[in-house]
């Protein structure tokens, strides 16, 4: 989850693609060899804020060096993550974002891709599939449903059932999104916070 997060703060402060993935990697690895996730603690504030902190930490260190250290030269290197880094939405890594903005941004993104994919998998039946095909451009614009009743025509159901379907589809993925932002917290009380977070970075 957090990886796309981690990768767009490095391009946006001034990584290539290929240093960038080499820099998260390394800083994953830092964090398990040294063991610093035993020392993260709900008192101390949220995780996400941890990890930005140790991650700007992490990158001022590793510019200080003339050459970025190989660890485990005998070992064999193990990707966490095959995704296509730079499939990102370039404004993710454009100039108009810090790359502070880009982090939350791409944390804010991934936890509605993650949603969107338990919703587009509880929608499995062919009718199913196809209705949720159907409404999840919806999804993503505003809530705004274009051209209802030829949409329902093409559904070949009625206008009332299918704004009755969007209405359901919106409600279970604002529903799937606090859980997905839920599961990384360790205190309830933060989620109202992490949900204006998610809100504003956005809109």
């Amino acid at each position: 989850m957090y990886w796309p997060p981690l990768y767009a703060y490095a391009r946006r402060d001034g990584l290539s693609p290929h240093d960038a993935q080499d820099a998260i990697q390394d800083f994953v690895y830092q964090l398990i060899r040294r063991n610093d996730l035993a020392t993260v603690s709900p008192d101390k504030g949220r995780f996400r804020a941890f990890l930005l902190v140790a991650l700007k930490n992490f990158l001022v260190s590793r510019m200080r060096k003339e050459q970025t250290l190989k660890r485990g030269a005998n070992a064999q290197r193990i990707y966490l993550d095959s995704l296509e880094m730079e499939s990102f939405d370039p404004f993710e890594l454009s100039d108009q974002l810090s790359p502070d903005k880009a982090f939350d941004r791409q944390w804010a993104k991934t936890i509605m891709s993650l949603a969107l994919e338990r919703l587009r998998g509880e929608h499995k039946s062919p009718q199913q599939a196809r209705l949720f095909a159907a409404l999840q451009p919806m999804l993503a614009d505003g809530g705004r449903l274009e051209k209802e009743s030829e949409l329902a025509s093409q559904l070949g159901v009625s206008p009332t059932a299918l704004a009755s379907a969007a209405l359901r589809l919106r409600r279970r993925y604002r529903a799937l999104i606090e859980d997905e932002v839920r599961r990384t917290l360790n205190r309830p009380a933060d989620l109202e916070a992490e949900l204006r977070a998610l809100r504003d970075v956005w809109t």
